[in-house]
């Protein structure tokens, strides 16, 4: 069982992509503890909890009452549990990393590179960069292979090769770039040319660095690739299933983007999940998406997020332009890298694909 716990609606950045509606909402640790319990109530082996904001670090108390209470539970039970969080990490320290490494609890930051200082800045505006500085140094020492979490704007989308590229020297293998999909986020056409320019340069650098002791693991890429790879979808939604979240007041809801619409409400921590609404939300998210209908990589791209959609177009199954643009741009650069790694016989390539990498 896998759950999303919205452990605070309040953040302490002030992000200048952000989407979010901050505010004080937070998540009693009682709460938080009979959700602990929902998952446990499930017969499987493994529980999953994502440690969610806002800021997760503003209420830490919580954050580690769940990992001790949810760790107890699956030592006296036999079973298995993980954690992820995603931090900004103005707050992480020394004495949390060492809570985390002892709990098993995954970190990812949210830091932009080169562009940290434009786009990730206190509510006061003053930037960031540095403050992080010796943060990201703890982070690696305990986690070198957390994700950083990169964003890009369309203003500054033709430095975020440049960044990608400062944040493996930095420190981090395994990077994620996600794009401003707001709205009104000024993805034109000359946008869209500049982030293909930008997403080849990132393949050149991981095609140069594959094999080295330290591969740059661009997600992006790897998730396109691993799909074809394996022959399946990039993205198996499952809304509702897969991973329901629960707000701070301990109602359930499908995912994210549906927390706090009455109508997508699908139960509580403390009465379980409605089972007869999880199973009308998830059949409804299952209709195919009309605009991808024949498209050769339907099967390749995320048009079949309903969370994404949703919270973009108000639909499950309507797909914002600017998605559709980015991920035509993002295949077809992930397959060339992918072929080149091939083609070279990448050792590591081969063998994360389960080929002898000798034959």
């Amino acid at each position: 069982m896998n759950l999303t716990l919205h452990l605070t609606a309040n953040c302490n950045l002030a992000c200048r992509y952000c989407y979010e509606t901050h505010g004080t909402a937070h998540m009693e640790r009682e709460t938080a503890l009979s959700a602990v319990d929902l998952a446990f109530g499930y017969p499987h082996e493994t529980h999953g909890f994502s440690l969610f904001g806002g800021e997760p670090l503003l209420e830490r108390e919580t954050v580690e009452a769940v990992c001790r209470y949810a760790c107890e539970r699956a030592a006296a039970e036999g079973k298995r549990v993980r954690f992820k969080m995603t931090t900004n990490g103005t707050l992480l320290d020394e004495a949390f990393l060492r809570f985390a490494d002892g709990h098993g609890v995954e970190i990812a930051l949210s830091h932009d590179g080169l562009l940290q200082d434009e786009q990730r800045v206190t509510r006061g505006g003053k930037p960031t960069r540095q403050t992080l500085e010796p943060i990201v140094d703890l982070l690696l020492k305990y986690q070198p292979n957390a994700v950083a979490m990169q964003t890009v704007m369309a203003k500054n989308v033709g430095r975020m090769a440049e960044s990608v590229e400062w944040l493996y020297d930095r420190g981090f293998s395994r990077i994620n770039t996600a794009i401003d999909y707001r709205r009104d986020a000024g993805w034109d056409d000359d946008a869209m040319a500049v982030l293909k320019t930008q997403y080849e340069r990132i393949a050149d650098r991981m095609d140069a660095q594959f094999d080295d002791r330290r591969p740059l693991l661009y997600l992006n890429f790897l998730s396109k690739i691993a799909a074809y790879l394996n022959d399946r979808p990039c993205l198996v939604c499952k809304l509702g299933v897969r991973q329901p979240s629960v707000a701070p007041d301990g109602a359930i809801y499908p995912c994210n983007q549906f927390l706090n619409l009455p109508e997508y409400r699908m139960g509580d921590v403390w009465t379980g999940i409605d089972r007869k609404r999880q199973t009308e939300i998830y059949r409804a998210s299952l209709a195919p998406e009309p605009d991808c209908a024949g498209c050769a990589i339907a099967d390749r791209c995320r048009h079949h997020c309903a969370c994404l959609n949703f919270s973009l177009t108000g639909r499950m199954h309507e797909v914002p332009p600017v998605q559709c643009e980015h991920e035509r741009i993002l295949i077809p650069v992930a397959d060339a890298l992918g072929a080149r790694l091939y083609n070279r016989r990448s050792a590591r390539f081969l063998l994360q694909y389960r080929e002898d990498p000798l034959e």
